[in-house]
């Protein structure tokens, strides 16, 4: 049954429904029958087709009355009005939507840089099945066969998926792998309209063709060096019947032994790395249905002010900033405003215009995007025609977020109750992921080391396990019921239940809020002299020197603050995360368990 297409027949059916009713099908007329054309061009067999033919029986009977209910009779005067064709549009509403589009594609760049450099790890298996993905779709695309072959049952591998230390593909750089994400992006944007595809089905198509890039012959390179198996059976047989003496015949059989032996690895080997690539299609997968606006994923389109200061018409003018105001459009011309307390000057000098924020300028010549890092916000200047959209952000809100979610899971891991129950079910947790797992091995007494550590590399060893569980979990839609699972084995059903709560909060896709992180969520701005702050019943020193963060308290050692840190004290832990001379903080308070049972032996 072809992947895919059950999807969309089942979508006809409800639209089919919907038309056999008297109600408008969702998506008008239009889409229904953009639809139907799409499931007849994919000539369905066996069931489908029997489906089908039944649900585009109950459409042609329907039609008659559905037009008869929601067309209404044309009055005679009509014959004398002329169509005077669609409204123009206004220059200045294509404008606004023009920076929506150009919004979208600049915020998109960012974020493809950080899973760019997520990708660049290990094999980079994403970015060199991106490759393959972008190859092979403009080989395809070019032939006669794309347009009508929605089930690629015509498909033929054109590119090979790159090895990777392939020189025509430079994907260990950050910015090779960001161009190729937001290539990725571009073309797939573009795929409904080139195929007459629903817009909801643009990332199941690339998830097909991208399966049937992996299934292809030739797909994964495979070499073996000296003659292969059929050939050395065949010398030897060859051998047998010359009668060559035992000797020799000997040697070709512990050769052809040898390629046998070369070949089962191999195909071992090829089966892993298929299954890896199959791992990173879903990811890129993911990746697609995250980012992509909707209908074609779950992206919201970016939304901008509807006035614009020094419009030419009224309908969109706007005469002054209002206060308050953190995004705004303007037609590019000389001036100065203000945004938040930043005095912002817009210059030109003959043809060319240039944008000031304090002692920064930049030209608005060179790039149609760029952003500004000002004292405590970051400033977004993009360029459309000649009108500037301007956007304060608070300064990487986003990572700043990420890691104060991120440094919650570890005040739990790092939290000594019960011989660190946290970190011992995470361990657990962890290798459950490879099969049925002996959870004595991770009782209290295997956390008699974590005790004798140091904070910082306490720290650390429960980090990297964090991002080790991290990349299973993105492989595994169930993780939740494995590690209530093992929670259950360990007896440690409410400490999973907690870690299963923090865990999915760091991994959600919206950025976290103060209600989200849960607490007081603090910031401050380390200079020359010392500042400090105040968590629970604790105070901590900050200390900037020789751009390194220092932390510490009364009668304990300073430690450097890196990008995260995680101090722990009496109510749990204070989670500190740093961006240059930022730091923003909040206090984890982890409620006691003690009164539960003790732990399972297994």
């Amino acid at each position: 049954m072809q992947p895919g297409l059950v999807e969309l027949l089942e979508l006809y059916e409800y639209k089919v429904e919907d038309l056999a009713r008297g109600a408008d099908p969702k998506g008008g007329m239009a889409a229904l029958n953009r639809l139907r054309q799409s499931l007849i061009a994919s000539n369905l067999s066996g069931p489908l087709a029997r489906r089908f033919r039944e649900a585009d029986a109950r459409y042609k009977a329907s039609r008659t009355s559905y037009q008869s209910v929601s067309e209404e009779p044309t009055p005679e005067l009509a014959i004398f009005i002329e169509d005077e064709g669609p409204a123009p549009v206004s220059p200045e509403r294509e404008v606004l939507d023009g920076l929506a589009e150009a919004l979208y594609w600049s915020r998109l760049e960012r974020d493809l840089g950080r899973a760019a450099k997520q990708f660049n790890q290990g094999k980079r298996d994403e970015l060199r099945m991106t490759y393959a993905i972008l190859q092979n779709l403009e080989a395809y695309a070019s032939t006669p066969q794309f347009a009508g072959d929605y089930n690629l049952s015509r498909f033929s591998l054109s590119h090979a998926i790159p090895g990777l230390s392939d020189p025509r593909v430079a994907i260990e750089n950050t910015e090779v792998g960001t161009r190729l994400l937001l290539e990725l992006f571009r073309q797939v944007y573009g795929l409904a309209d080139r195929l007459n595809l629903p817009p909801e089905e643009t990332v199941p198509y690339l998830r097909r063709f991208a399966r049937r890039i992996l299934d292809s012959e030739g797909a994964l390179r495979t070499s073996i060096k000296g003659p292969n198996v059929d050939m050395l059976r065949r010398a030897l047989e060859e051998a047998r019947r010359q009668g060559l003496g035992t000797g020799q015949i000997r040697e070709l059989e512990e050769r052809l032994q040898a390629a046998a032996a070369e070949e089962r690895r191999l195909a071992l080997v090829q089966e892993e790395d298929k299954n890896r690539f199959a791992a990173a299609i879903e990811r890129i997968s993911l990746l697609l249905a995250r980012y992509l606006p909707a209908p074609r994923g779950e992206a919201a389109w970016p939304q901008i002010p509807q006035k614009i200061l020094g419009a030419q018409g009224s309908e969109f003018a706007l005469s002054e900033v209002p206060p308050g105001t953190k995004s705004l459009t303007l037609r590019l011309q000389p001036q100065r405003l203000r945004l938040e307390g930043y005095e912002i000057a817009i210059s030109q000098t003959g043809q060319l215009y240039g944008l000031s924020v304090g002692t920064q300028e930049r030209s608005l010549d060179e790039a149609p995007w760029f952003s500004l890092t000002l004292r405590d916000a970051e400033l977004q200047v993009l360029r459309y025609k000649d009108y500037l959209h301007l956007r304060l952000e608070p300064r990487e809100a986003a990572t700043l977020s990420n890691l104060l979610t991120e440094g919650r899971v570890l005040a739990h891991l790092m939290w000594p109750e019960r011989d660190y129950a946290y970190l011992r079910l995470m361990r657990a947790f962890s290798m459950r992921f490879k099969g049925d797992t002996n959870v004595a091995q991770f009782g209290p007494e295997s956390a008699a080391r974590y005790g004798e550590a140091t904070i910082d590399n306490l720290q650390e060893f429960a980090r990297k396990g964090l991002e080790s569980v991290k990349a299973r979990i993105e492989r595994t839609p169930h993780w939740r019921d494995l590690l209530a699972q093992t929670a259950a084995a360990m007896g440690l059903e409410l400490y999973g239940q907690n870690l299963t709560r923090e865990i999915s909060e760091w991994l959600g896709y919206q950025p976290p809020s103060r209600d989200t992180l849960g607490g007081d969520i603090g910031s401050t701005t380390v200079g020359d002299s010392p500042s400090s702050l105040k968590a629970g019943s604790t105070v901590l020193s900050l200390r900037f020197q020789s751009d390194e963060v220092y932390v510490s308290s009364t009668g304990l050692i300073p430690r450097k603050l890196h990008d995260l840190m995680v101090w722990m004290v009496p109510e749990g832990g204070v989670v500190l995360a740093r961006e240059a001379h930022r730091v923003a903080h909040v206090l984890v308070q982890i409620a006691s368990q003690q009164a539960f049972p003790a732990d399972k032996k297994g």
